[in-house]
């Protein structure tokens, strides 16, 4: 799929995306002897589409050493939930909609897949022309199961021969090396590129317990190391517009940072090889008809290694690991070996009728097979643990677009039906060595509609409705062969989503000015959740019951000066827990109404830039400054069952600032952020403590 070779830097097509000091959702206006010509580009088209969606252009993310999970974190309706620091696990959020439920694409293909050996923030943000932010409803053309959003990243696209290769430094000994090279044969069209990245840190910061009555430690044991290298070969003048097949190596080892406990020696670990094939056609067949498919096999090794055989405190007693054979974490040992094939294909097919009706149809499918070995976890236990498994998927969606009124009205109707079955063996009870084969094959349908009226020039309507469903995955289904047993008896969850809003936006001789705001309904059914088993130091998802989320949100952002570009958006997000009944109970539920728990639901971001050509003299020279401001307000770990309890996630008022310098056209850039600029203390959840202040430095060299 294309967004392999993105992530290894190496976006493989024709033409060059200009690096723009404005914000690329503007229209450019150009007056020739009277005529005023009025062009919108990519981004603002697609601002105008009749579903919800958010953009970030090359202003929120070019040059600076933001990262991904930093510039979705800034974006209205959005939170980012990270763990820790560099390479640490994080959940995207929209609406209060996270984790799995979110479809997280590149170029329009899905990673979900590949989530144990990539994550959206390993991709720079240098090699990124937008990134697309959906809310309710997920585009028909990008497939699968995802329910309540998506993230959609689009690559830059390049000239004929170009390379670039950048160098960040940052605190606690972090480390980050990209490199992209390309060529084209203009006579035969076949282009060839290849890339790489190392990203290290130590990620050893001072962090506060909150479990441990606000004691100060260090960060002791949180390495991460991650490499990834990859080629291509594209095609441009056989029977496919554009044929092309990718090849990836990636690995990753990652300490696990006690916080509890102070572990010393336990680390998570994984590599994975990846091929991919795309091919595309426009009129394919007969005029009209443009094809589109993408099809990836990887092959991925991945485990958990915790086997010492002592435990400490952070008093620095050692204790003995609980079981003879070993292993910090809990009460077994383990050295996991576990083998995974995955294999994933989409095909597209959009035909254009005439200018009000287009029709597509998209066809989705994917195969799981996953071998774990873990022979130290089954002496720990005295009894095999984990099983081999596999899980398959196939969607088809249906979909009608319509255009009116001279383009004034357009709507998007799509139908989509939801197949999936999965073989495995559990054990049903703890401690009893008799598992049993488990087989399921379930079918869904979802539906979807969204409507867009332009009232007038500058202000438009939007609304949309979908009843969606979400297939669990297949580690929710089948478990990861080391800490999550199987859950074969999962619904998969269904939402059912309102969203009516408005937009505004205008030009002005600055660049533009934007406003929107947004009522959202949501009813999800099934939500699935991460829970406790009753075998030790084990989990298994399951079904959770109703939650409904209303909700606003707003934004204002827009040029008001020729040197001066403002921001500013709030969301507020309001889920509640709607179980009559405890589960598998006709007893009454005692968080019945109660607002869901460890989700922010009030929460706000600003910005300043300020920009100026040639600031220190010379020619060919752009400056930014970039000044971001973040703030969450205080929200319970658990359910709210008294004002009196403390186990609450302190509010977070934080900013960040940055300055970037670039030269020569661009050909070199030099950037410097200073994130969390007060020191505040920051949790993601409640005893996971992020980051303080800390600097990072870049420099980038393009050549083309």
């Amino acid at each position: 799929m294309r967004f392999f070779l993105f992530i290894l830097m190496l976006a493989l097509t024709t033409n060059m995306s200009a690096q723009k000091d404005v914000d690329t959702s503007c229209v450019y206006n150009m007056d020739l002897k009277g005529v005023t010509i009025v062009a919108s580009n990519e981004v603002r088209k697609m601002r105008e589409a009749a579903m919800p969606i958010s953009i970030l252009g090359t202003r929120q993310l070019e040059g600076t050493t933001t990262s991904i999970n930093d510039a979705l974190a800034r974006t209205t309706g959005i939170t980012v939930r990270n763990t820790g620091g560099v390479g640490s696990a994080s959940r995207i959020s929209v609406r209060g909609l996270e984790g799995k439920r979110m479809g997280i694409y590149v170029d329009e293909a899905a990673i979900g897949q590949l989530s144990d050996y990539m994550s959206l923030n390993d991709i720079p943000t240098d090699m990124i022309e937008r990134i697309e932010i959906y809310k309710g409803i997920v585009p028909y053309r990008f497939g699968g199961s995802a329910l309540g959003g998506a993230v959609n990243v689009v690559t830059k696209e390049y000239p004929p021969v170009y390379m670039d290769a950048s160098y960040e430094i940052a605190s606690f000994n972090t480390h980050k090396l990209n490199f992209a090279f390309k060529r084209t044969n203009a006579a035969t069209g076949l282009q060839f590129g290849l890339g790489g990245c190392l990203t290290y840190s130590d990620n050893n910061y001072k962090m506060h317990l909150q479990n441990l009555d606000n004691r100060v430690v260090e960060r002791n044991h949180d390495k991460f190391k991650k490499m990834m290298v990859g080629g291509s070969l594209k095609a441009t003048k056989w029977y496919f517009d554009e044929a092309k097949l990718e090849f990836i190596l990636t690995g990753t080892k990652a300490e696990i940072q006690g916080i509890d406990s102070d572990i010393r020696e336990a680390y998570n670990h994984g590599m994975a090889g990846i091929a991919a094939l795309t091919l595309k056609r426009d009129n394919f067949l007969f005029d009209g008809l443009d094809l589109d498919f993408d099809g990836c096999y990887s092959y991925g090794k991945n485990g958990l290694c915790d086997k010492a055989m002592s435990r400490y405190d952070w008093d620095g007693n050692k204790y003995p690991a609980v079981s003879t054979y070993g292993g910090e974490q809990g009460n077994y040992a383990s050295d996991s070996d576990n083998r995974t094939h995955d294999f994933a294909g989409k095909l597209n097919m959009n035909y254009l009728l005439n200018e009000h009706n287009a029709f597509n149809i998209n066809i989705y499918a994917t195969h799981t097979r996953q071998n774990p070995e873990n022979e130290l976890m089954d002496k720990s236990f005295g009894y095999k643990t984990n099983f081999p498994s596999k899980m398959s998927s196939f969607t088809v969606g249906f979909s009608y677009d319509l255009t009116l009124f001279k383009g004034k009205f357009m709507s998007a109707t799509t139908i989509k039906n939801f197949n999936y079955n999965s073989d495995t063996k559990i054990l049903e009870y703890a401690y009893i060595n008799n598992p049993i084969d488990v087989s399921l094959s379930r079918n869904h349908w979802g539906a979807s509609e969204a409507m867009r009226y332009k009232i007038t020039k500058h202000l438009m309507a939007k609304a949309a409705f979908s009843s969606e469903v979400r297939i669990p995955t297949a580690e929710e289904l089948t478990g990861n062969g080391y800490s999550i047993l199987p859950a074969t008896n999962l619904e998969p969850e269904r939402c059912k989503g309102l969203n009516i809003g408005l937009l505004y936006h205008r030009a002005n001789k600055f660049g533009f000015v934007e406003i929107e705001a947004n009522g959202f309904f949501n009813q999800l059914d099934n939500m699935i959740r991460y829970q406790a088993d009753m075998i030790p130091s084990m989990a298994r998802y399951a079904n959770f019951g109703k939650v409904i989320t209303k909700g606003i949100e707003c934004e204002i952002k827009g040029d008001v000066a020729s040197f001066l570009y403002l921001y500013a958006n709030a969301t507020y997000q309001d889920l509640r827990d709607k179980r009559k009944h405890e589960v598998g109970s006709s007893a009454a539920n005692p968080t019945y109404n109660k607002r869901m728990p460890n989700i922010p639901y009030l929460l706000a971001n600003f910005g300043i830039e300020l920009h100026k050509e040639n600031i220190f003299g010379g020619r060919a020279q752009n400056s930014r400054l970039l000044i971001d401001g973040s703030y969450i307000h205080e929200y319970f770990y658990d359910f709210e069952m008294s004002k009196y309890q403390d186990r609450k996630i302190p509010t977070s008022l934080t900013f960040d600032a940055g300055i970037e310098h670039s030269f020569q056209n661009n050909k070199w850039t030099l950037s410097f952020k200073l994130k969390n600029l007060t020191d505040r203390v920051v949790y993601s959840d409640l005893n996971r403590p992020l980051p303080g202040r800390n600097l990072a430095f870049k420099v980038k060299y393009i050549m083309k």
